[in-house]
C-alpha cells in the first residue's frame, strides 16, 4: 500500500479512485466494512482504492479537552489499513487551516481536485468541512453535480450494537479484551519499546520484557494472556500490567510480558503485545514464592485461552 502524507499539492493523477475517510481509530468491523466496500467499487471498476485519514485525530485539534485516547499508533492503523487490500492511504495533517476548509472547497479542491474521486463510500453519521457542515446529504447533492457516486455503508453490529471507537475503548478501560478482540475483529495490541527492569521477573522464574506503551487507550490493571509479535513470529505470552502491589512499590504502571517460550534479549525492541483475554486481576501475595506458583498457574490458563482463541 502506497501511504502518502498531505492535503494540497499531491500531485496523484489518479483516475476516478474509491475513495472513504475518516479518522479510523482502531480500524474496527464498521471501518473495515466501509473500507471493504471502496476496495470492492475500485476493483469492480478497475480503478484504484484510496483511504483518507487525519494525524493527528481531529478533536485533538478542535476540542483538545474532549480529544479521546486512541487506540492505535498511526504506524499501527496504517498496517490494519493494508491487511483489507487498500491501494493507497492519505494521511491528512490535521490543523486549524485544514478544520477551517468549508464543506465546497473540501469536495472542489481535495475530493474532485486533489484526488479526482470516481466514489465517495462512507458510513451513517458522517460529516466532514468547517463545523462538519459536510453531511451525506450535502455530498449526494454535489455528487450529482460533479458526476461522482455516494455509496451509504450499513453500520456493523455486535451484539446488537453498532461497533464504535468509543465502545471499544471501554471495553479496553474495563479490561473486557475478549469484547474488544470481537469489535476490532482481530486482539487489541499495545506497541511499545523494551526497556531495562528490576530483574524481579527472572528471580521468579518468569523473566519478562519491560514495556512503554505508545497507544494513548491503556487496559486496566490485572494479567491478561496474548500473543507479543517478534521478527516474523507470534509468541504465546502473559502480560502483567499494575503497580506491583506484592513488593510495595504502587507509583506508576508497569507492563510486564512474559514470553512463555522465548528466552532471548529484548533490551530496545519494539514489540507489539496482542491481547487475547483477561487471566486475573492483579493482587497482592504475602511472599514472592506465592506470588511464583501463582504466575505458574497463569502460565497454564493462559495457554487454555490462547489453545481456544486459535480454534
Amino acid at each position: 500500500m502506497r501511504v502518502v502524507h498531505g492535503f494540497h499539492g499531491l500531485g496523484l493523477d489518479l483516475d476516478q479512485p474509491a475513495v472513504t475517510i475518516g479518522n479510523f481509530d482502531g480500524v474496527h468491523r464498521g471501518h473495515q466494512r466501509v473500507m471493504r466496500a471502496a476496495v470492492e467499487a475500485a476493483d469492480y471498476r478497475s480503478a484504484m482504492s484510496v483511504v483518507c485519514t487525519f494525524e493527528p485525530h481531529t478533536l485533538q485539534v478542535l476540542r483538545p479537552e474532549d480529544a479521546p485516547d486512541l487506540l492505535q499508533t498511526l504506524d499501527q492503523k496504517l498496517r490494519a489499513i493494508a491487511t483489507l487490500g487498500v491501494d493507497m492511504a492519505v494521511v491528512i495533517p490535521f490543523d486549524e487551516a485544514v478544520a477551517a476548509t468549508g464543506r465546497r472547497h473540501f469536495v472542489d479542491d481535495f475530493l474532485c481536485g486533489e484526488l479526482s474521486l470516481g466514489s465517495l463510500h462512507v458510513s451513517k453519521g458522517f460529516s466532514f468541512g468547517r463545523g462538519r457542515s459536510g453531511e451525506t446529504q450535502y455530498l449526494e447533492e454535489r455528487a450529482a453535480e460533479t458526476g461522482f457516486g455516494v455509496t451509504r455503508v450499513e453500520a456493523s453490529l455486535v451484539a446488537g450494537e453498532p461497533t464504535s471507537s468509543s465502545r471499544i475503548r471501554s471495553a479496553v478501560v474495563d479490561g473486557e479484551v475478549e469484547l474488544a478482540r470481537r469489535l476490532l475483529g482481530r486482539p487489541y495490541a499495545l506497541s511499545g519499546e523494551v526497556i531495562t527492569g528490576s530483574g524481579r521477573g527472572r528471580g521468579l522464574g518468569a523473566p519478562t520484557a519491560n514495556m512503554v506503551p505508545t497507544n494513548g487507550c491503556l487496559p486496566a490493571t490485572g494479567v491478561y494472556s496474548g500473543l507479543v509479535d517478534h521478527e516474523g513470529s507470534r509468541l504465546p505470552a502473559l502480560m502483567n500490567i499494575g503497580r506491583r502491589p506484592t513488593f510495595g512499590e504502587g507509583g506508576d504502571l508497569h507492563f510486564e510480558a512474559h514470553l512463555l517460550d522465548f528466552d532471548g534479549d529484548l533490551y530496545g525492541a519494539t514489540l507489539e503485545f496482542e491481547l487475547i483475554a483477561r487471566v486475573r486481576d492483579e493482587r497482592r501475595f504475602p511472599t514472592p514464592d506465592a506470588l511464583a506458583a501463582q504466575i505458574d498457574a497463569d502460565v497454564v490458563l493462559a495457554r487454555s485461552q490462547l489453545l481456544a482463541a486459535s480454534g
